[in-house]
């Protein structure tokens, strides 16, 4: 396997989670309209949230700003408790494992609040603390580059020989930004309003990128 850096995206690409955060904001949501702590929200359809803050969704859904963190705190807890391995990617564990055996340079970077990250990157039982950058850690998130240069400068990646995996054209947006050449994009049931017109390439499988094309995939979560 040839060495490069490599920054994932987190929700959509280690953990298949784009239906479940929407599952689990719409019983919060509801729990709150039965309280009528909240009086009315947007319809919406999960594909209109994907590559959104937390933040960005309630707004986008319609709850009130002074709601936000009572709303944010329960997701986050309703998440949490129903995450499970199961939801993990293929080939993402065997992946990950190949690259820490490797000693590639590699991170984590995402929308999403730093306790929802630790809590899909604990399914995948690292031996060291994840290189991570979260919504909680930037002023501004994808599809603004902040995130992957902070992620670069943390990690002291040299941009030239970094790819990215993404599954939403904000991140792909992002990465592109930072200057990062290699961007590969990997769509999952919720992507189909997805263009991907930026990225470098569509995979259907995480070996399909040249780099990973000798590591061997075991399906653990059937």
């Amino acid at each position: 396997m040839n060495k490069c850096n490599v920054i994932f995206d987190i929700d959509g690409v280690i953990v298949d989670s784009e239906q479940l955060h929407f599952d689990v904001l719409i019983d919060v949501v509801t729990d709150a309209l039965a309280k009528q702590d909240v009086t009315q929200i947007s319809a919406i359809q999960p594909q209109q949230l994907i590559g959104l803050s937390l933040t960005e969704t309630l707004n986008k859904v319609g709850v009130p700003l002074s709601m936000h963190q009572s709303m944010t705190e329960k997701i986050i807890s309703h998440y949490q408790e129903k995450l499970s391995v199961h939801y993990l990617r293929p080939g993402v564990t065997d992946v990950i494992a190949a690259l820490q055996r490797n000693g590639t340079n590699f991170g984590f970077v995402s929308t999403a609040p730093r306790h929802v990250c630790l809590a899909n990157l604990g399914l995948l039982a690292l031996k060291d603390p994840p290189a991570l950058i979260s919504g909680d850690d930037v002023e501004r998130t994808k599809p603004f580059p902040d995130p992957y240069l902070a992620m670069l400068k943390l990690k002291e990646m040299d941009v030239r020989q970094t790819l990215v995996i993404e599954d939403t054209d904000l991140g792909i947006s992002a990465a592109k930004q930072a200057g990062i050449p290699w961007i590969y994009a990997w769509p999952h049931a919720l992507s189909g309003t997805e263009q991907y017109e930026q990225a470098s390439c569509v995979i259907e499988t995480l070996t399909e990128i040249p780099q990973f094309s000798a590591i061997r995939v075991i399906n653990r979560h059937e």
